[in-house]
């Protein structure tokens, strides 16, 4: 089962629900299900992800559950890959530097301040394990993308996790009053899962502001979602990176790229900054394939605009039909969006899961919020036909 950026999910099937799915399932789906522990008690955030992740990749499902791209890699990332597969027996070498140096061109940056990563969750972890200790926290807000709060537990860092606003955005405010003394503040931009974003100057200032409240902490900027972006307000934060110590940059190649399974991803900052966590990462942390397929990917800004494209028009098909049916739509600039479907989440997911459709799971405490993550327009117009039924009932 493929490892996906957005880990640490977890199952939202009721016990009604993993026996409906039982015919659908391979033995290792149900495996994973019985792993869940449901109708027991919980068990660690990484058999939940996989339990979840066994129903959503049954045969015949529309997987809109984990912000995947449905369109995968484009044309060049294939050409690429075949014409290296006589190096794929190879450690990487030469491909890193060639798709650091491709980064960095296409940013405008230098090579010095790129550091490639498993995917951004690499960057993550290692960023929780460089710049947080049992004396200095990770402020992560609830709810947000989780990896790098469940880490900071796991490794024994305190976490302290402001909640969203009453509009869904992460409460700056709240979040620079919790970085005081704080080791690293995560801060993703646009958030999953709410899909609401912060313009170029609240970050700035933000940035700012921590800077001169607590000296000592970094700013993580999580720019997953970077290139979905509508908001005439945003703008990304690498010149903040370039210029500033206290602060760096995550992308990935997961999403606008469709290369989720293939796990590649990088920060930008200052080469003082990326050094510190350098010693965390893997070495040849990247396989030659996915290198290479990145390296055609990451400037090919037609492919860029037509993804965007996709996205924008199934997003703006399936906000309408929930708008339609009564369900309050949070305004989204990402590749996924949050309804509230005034019910209870966790029952919803598994009828929708008996239905044929994979939704996101619950996320406390806005246990009414359903996130949709984008499909193609097909996988949409099917998915909001299980939607209206499900509603219905």
């Amino acid at each position: 089962m493929t490892l996906s950026r957005r880990n640490f999910l977890t199952t939202a099937a009721a016990s009604s629900a993993g026996i409906a799915m039982y015919p659908m399932m391979s033995a290792r789906g149900r495996e994973a299900l019985m792993a869940q522990g449901v109708g027991q008690q919980p068990v660690n955030p990484m058999a939940q992800r996989r339990a979840d992740r066994a129903l959503s990749s049954a045969p015949g499902m529309i997987r809109i559950d984990s912000n995947e791209n449905p369109n995968g890699p484009g044309a060049r990332a294939f050409e690429a890959m075949r014409a290296n597969f006589d190096i794929a027996n190879r450690y990487p070498v030469t491909l890193e530097d060639d798709l650091t140096t491709e980064i960095a061109r296409y940013l405008g940056v230098k090579p010095e301040n790129i550091m490639l990563g498993c995917g951004s969750g690499e960057v993550l972890r290692s960023a929780v394990q460089a710049f947080t200790s049992p004396t200095r926290a990770l402020v992560s807000p609830m709810p947000s993308f989780e990896l790098a709060a469940d880490y900071a537990r796991f490794i024994g860092s305190p976490v302290k996790s402001p909640r969203v606003d009453a509009k869904l955005h992460l409460d700056l405010d709240a979040m620079a009053d919790a970085a005081k003394g704080a080791g690293l503040v995560y801060l993703c931009n646009p958030n999953n899962p709410t899909a609401t974003v912060h313009g170029k100057a609240s970050i700035a200032d933000y940035i700012e502001k921590v800077g001169k409240s607590s000296p000592q902490t970094i700013v993580l900027v999580d720019e997953a979602y970077h290139e979905y972006v509508e908001d005439p307000n945003y703008s990304t934060a690498i010149p903040l990176a370039i210029d500033n110590p206290r602060m760096f940059v995550a992308r990935t190649f997961s999403k606008v790229f469709g290369m989720a399974g293939m796990r590649v991803g990088y920060a930008v900052g200052r080469p003082e900054t990326i050094a510190r966590m350098k010693g965390w990462m893997l070495g040849s942390n990247i396989s030659q394939l996915s290198l290479a397929a990145a390296k055609v990917t990451v400037g090919d800004v037609a492919r860029i605009a037509e993804e965007k494209k996709k996205n924008h028009d199934a997003k703006v098909f399936t906000a309408k039909a929930f708008t339609g049916m009564g369900y309050e739509v949070v305004p989204s600039d990402a590749n996924f969006m949050m309804v509230d479907i005034k019910r209870d989440v966790k029952v919803f997911k598994a009828e929708c899961i008996k239905r044929g459709v994979a939704v996101g799971r619950q996320f406390p405490p806005l246990n009414t919020h359903l996130r949709v993550s984008v499909g193609t327009m097909a996988e949409m117009q099917k998915a909001v036909e299980v939607f209206r039924t499900t509603l219905a009932g």
